[in-house]
């Protein structure tokens, strides 16, 4: 099967996932000659109305470094939803950090799908553990596993402030990534996707840092930064 092909079966349902999670806007997509009408290009999110992350439009073969890009960005998010997972454990969170929580799980498990079913569609492996890469300091921003383990064991107040603190760093990391890969690309999707990750984590750490600022002024915990 043309790898074109593949792609449209293998992305064409978590698209179809996406749009579900809260629509804005939609317009009618063509992947690999498939059809797939009513997809949402925006969704709202708690930073703000932003961009849905982007599909495969096209049969274009991808060279190593965006292989490369794919693979290592799948294992960053994956902290990114241990991270996540790991403060809504707590019970009593503030509204705004447990929806920022609950959407960078939702989000960036969307996003691992897509680019696990673009891997695929290549013939190339999925890494299956971040422990390693993050322990040798090979990806920026993935924090210490004993930094992400203790999200879960602080007292709520404390640990909604180490996830916020820790994602802010976990997301700078993001983005240096997709800056250090895009004057390397070679591949649209990877491309587009490198893109979206900066203008979208940009935004969600200035939403971060505020709420920081808001829940450290009406309690200075020790926590706090």
């Amino acid at each position: 099967m043309r790898a074109s092909a593949r792609l449209s079966t293998l992305l064409l349902p978590l698209l179809l996932a996406v749009g579900a999670c809260g629509a804005a806007e939609s317009r009618t997509l063509t992947l690999g000659g498939t059809a797939a009408s009513e997809v949402p290009t925006t969704v709202e999110r708690p930073w703000g109305t932003v961009k849905v992350f982007p599909a495969m439009q096209k049969d274009q073969e991808p060279v190593p470094d965006d292989v490369a890009f794919a693979q290592e960005m799948v294992m960053h998010h994956r902290q990114a939803i241990e991270i996540s997972e790991n403060l809504l454990a707590h019970d009593g969170l503030d509204e705004r950090v447990e929806a920022s929580a609950a959407f960078i799980v939702q989000d960036q498990k969307n996003e691992i799908g897509i680019m696990e079913a673009w891997l695929q569609a290549w013939d190339e492996p999925v890494k299956s553990s971040a422990h390693g890469a993050h322990a040798s300091g090979s990806m920026p921003g993935m924090l210490p596993q004993r930094q992400v383990d203790r999200i879960a064991t602080l007292p709520t107040p404390a640990g909604q402030i180490a996830f916020l603190v820790g994602m802010i760093t976990h997301h700078q990391g993001a983005i240096t990534m997709s800056q250090d890969y895009l004057p390397v690309q070679g591949n649209a999707f990877t491309r587009s996707s490198a893109q979206h990750i900066i203008t979208e984590q940009r935004t969600e750490i200035q939403y971060m840092e505020n709420v920081i600022d808001d829940l450290c002024d009406a309690d200075p915990i020790a926590a706090c930064p």
